[in-house]
């Protein structure tokens, strides 16, 4: 059976249903809720333009941010003319022309082996270590018979902490394999030195001075002789027999001494090599003569391919060397490569290309968030239109503020249409490249303070009157920014005494401060142009004789705020931090949402209660007026049976 709710509208014969009841509720959500819903559909619109006009200006903050940076205009451009070297200037180096005269480059030291059949050939006979010196240290490295030149090669870098590589390069022909070391780095330290104890390093060729004799005589007409060989301080000797030919005595060398001393006859004439550069030969009895090894050339040195070097140049016409072609260590903010010998010229100005593509975008930013404001704030009366901010005090204000700034004259009547910024007919901003590229050329400096400010220091300065009688300043006696200044004032005269004085304060490189003489001459004047504190302390007494008085005098400084600089506050009182105007805003209507879908709520849930209500009235009603339906037709059908019966 269904229940009274349910079958609302059978007692009445549908005068109290559903229908009516929900008539009524459209009209309560009409009046009631819809408001609510328009309300907070209007506020999320709220939120949304808030958003993006909060986006528009912090992208017209980032310019003003960036113009009155410091390190925008800190940046450097470098142009060079020649190739001897490349150039660059880091962000706040000095503005200056250089010349550089290259006269040679650093170079690395490379030597290259003999030849060899195979990558696994073997170089020695037996064991033995090959030392290589680099950098004043000495790496030992052990071979033996086994040892191929592939393994050596790889022992070499593992060997010498990587300040030594080696490589294998097949250059062809019947011994294609040669061995290449060489420095890691350039410059002179790092000349590699070669030498072994049993002859490995004159095997493999590396380190070979190479010795030509003149024509030798057919042999030897002496009953005996002794050829000695001095190779680093120690004597080798060859017995020289009657009738010994230079293919015999060449023979003899390898037998004999070839671990230090390598020996081959080519047409006539002995060729030697061994690891010293200053082998000298001699005899007893002329053998040297007689086998052309008296009069030799001073000696070559074919595998030694290059010569470590440090690199040697003219920098401003003073001589300069450096182990690397690559350094920075010269001129503070300048990095230098060198690339061969010749003569560069570089010019470091600043770089002006990030001031001007800021402006420009300052420009561009700036017509973007006027175009919103105007739009979000404007009245039509004729339309009867208005934007969603028309009546909102906080961007009215960003709107007016922004304007102001942009048309304010600082105290010195510059403004910024003198700079190629201003405002066209139709109320836009234009960027005039040529005016400011203008203005930036004469005068940079003058740019920067009106765009970003700049700080006046005003000189500090204590004048001493006539020094008295000698004085030994000795530690602790006189004190300038908290350093000792010892000297001795014992010469003569107040004039020679003022001028040591000075020369001593002058000599402790007191930050900012600097010694000269007083208008007399015979007392000194402290004085410092960066706006710094002098304090002078130390004997009282002493200082008197030296015209000085115990105390500090303060400095002073004046800043002044330039023109981006005041623009980037005024637009971080709006967008920057929780306390920020636009932020405080967006929190006011993060607040009324709130509140408004609490009372859309409380609403909902009245109205649902009220018509819960309605509903169960309606059917009680409904329920009596069945009865009483039901009572009348008992009630007629009584009547009309009375009637019919008469």
């Amino acid at each position: 059976m269904a229940s009274a709710v349910n079958s609302l509208g059978l007692g009445s014969q549908g005068a109290l249903n559903f229908d009516i009841i929900d008539q009524l509720r459209d009209v309560d959500n009409n009046t009631q809720v819809k408001p609510l819903e328009a309300k907070l559909t209007q506020n999320d619109i709220l939120q949304s333009d808030l958003s993006i006009l909060t986006t528009f200006t912090a992208s017209l903050k980032s310019m003003t941010s960036s113009l009155s940076s410091e390190n925008t205009y800190l940046k450097r451009t470098t142009n060079v003319t020649g190739t001897s070297a490349s150039i660059t200037a880091a962000s706040g180096t000095t503005i200056q022309d250089v010349n550089i005269d290259v006269t040679n480059l650093a170079q690395k030291d490379v030597y290259e082996s003999r030849a060899f059949a195979s990558k696994t050939s073997n170089f020695t006979a037996g064991a033995d270590t090959i030392e290589l010196s680099i950098d004043g240290q000495t790496y030992n490295i052990d071979v033996d018979a086994t040892t191929t030149l592939e393994q050596f090669k790889d022992k070499v870098f593992d060997e010498t902490d990587g300040k030594i590589s080696a490589s294998i390069l097949n250059v062809g022909g019947d011994d294609p394999y040669k061995l290449i070391l060489q420095s890691s780095q350039t410059g002179e330290s790092n000349a590699i030195t070669i030498s072994s104890a049993a002859g490995s390093a004159l095997s493999l060729g590396l380190a070979n001075y190479e010795y030509t004799g003149d024509t030798a005589g057919t042999f030897s007409n002496v009953a005996g002789d002794t050829l000695t060989f001095n190779i680093n301080g120690t004597n080798y000797d060859i017995a020289v027999n009657d009738g010994d030919t230079v293919t015999d005595i060449s023979n003899k060398i390898v037998l004999n001494h070839g671990d230090v001393l390598n020996s081959k006859v080519e047409n006539g004439v002995l060729l030697l090599e061994s690891l010293d550069e200053n082998m000298s030969i001699s005899s007893l009895n002329g053998s040297d003569v007689t086998f052309g090894l008296s009069t030799m050339a001073a000696p070559t040195q074919s595998n030694h391919i290059q010569n470590a070097t440090d690199a040697s140049f003219k920098f401003g016409g003073v001589d300069i060397t450096r182990s690397s072609n690559t350094f920075d260590d010269l001129v503070v903010g300048i990095n230098i490569t060198l690339n061969e010998p010749g003569v560069s010229n570089a010019s470091i100005t600043q770089d002006t290309s990030e001031v001007s593509s800021s402006l420009e975008s300052f420009v561009t930013k700036y017509n973007e968030l006027m175009s919103n404001l105007n739009e979000s704030t404007k009245h039509d009366v004729d339309k009867k239109t208005a934007g969603n901010f028309q009546n909102v005090s906080e961007i009215k204000t960003l709107k007016a503020s922004i304007n102001r700034q942009l048309l304010s004259v600082d105290s010195e009547g510059r403004s910024l249409s003198q700079y190629g910024v201003e405002l066209n007919s139709s109320g836009i901003l234009e960027f005039n490249s040529s005016t400011f590229n203008s203005k930036m050329s004469t005068d940079s400096a003058e740019l920067e303070g009106f765009f970003r400010g700049a700080t006046t220091n005003f000189q500090t300065s204590i004048t001493g009157s006539s020094i008295t009688g000698p004085i030994d300043f000795t530690s602790g006696d006189l004190l300038i920014n908290d350093t000792e200044i010892v000297v001795n004032l014992n010469n003569g005269t107040s004039e020679l005494n003022a001028q040591a004085l000075r020369d001593a304060i002058n000599s402790a490189n007191i930050t900012g401060v600097e010694a000269i003489l007083n208008n007399d001459g015979n007392g000194i004047k402290l004085i410092s142009d960066a706006g710094s504190n002098i304090a002078v302390t130390g004997d009282s007494a002493k200082l008197l004789n030296a015209g000085l008085n115990v105390g500090t005098t303060y400095g002073n400084s004046e800043t002044t705020e330039g023109y981006f600089s005041k623009f980037n506050s005024l637009l971080s009182d709006y967008i920057s931090g929780d306390d920020s105007i636009l932020e405080l805003y967006e929190t006011q209507l993060q607040t009324k949402n709130s509140s408004l879908l609490e009372e859309k709520d409380k609403t909902i849930r009245m109205l649902d209660t009220k018509y819960e209500v309605m509903a169960k009235k309606f059917a009680a009603y409904d329920g009596i007026i069945g009865q009483l339906n039901s009572q009348f037709q008992s009630l007629s059908l009584m009547i009309q049976q009375s009637v019919t019966s008469k």
